[in-house]
């Protein structure tokens, strides 16, 4: 299985990840980062604030960029 990396942009600083996961394809990296990118929003919604720019960028094991998520599209606001 092909392993992938989800790097954090936040804030202009990158975490990088170093470990990376092995998954089945393309798609399924899409859903991680998705659910990835939902997790941290609720945590820093926890805290009180919340970035829609951050972004987590998905990388192949060669550093190619395959996707990126970026927090803005990984949930619907309404009511503003």
């Amino acid at each position: 299985m092909p392993r992938y990396f989800f790097h954090l942009h936040e804030c202009g600083t990158i975490t990088p990840d170093v470990e990376g996961q092995e998954l089945l394809d393309d798609s399924a990296a899409q859903v991680e980062a998705l659910r990835l990118a939902r997790n941290i929003m609720a945590g820093e919604i926890e805290g009180g604030r919340l970035c829609l720019l951050c972004r987590i960028e998905v990388h192949d094991a060669q550093g190619t960029m395959v996707m990126a998520m970026p927090f803005k599209d990984a949930v619907v606001v309404t009511g503003l």
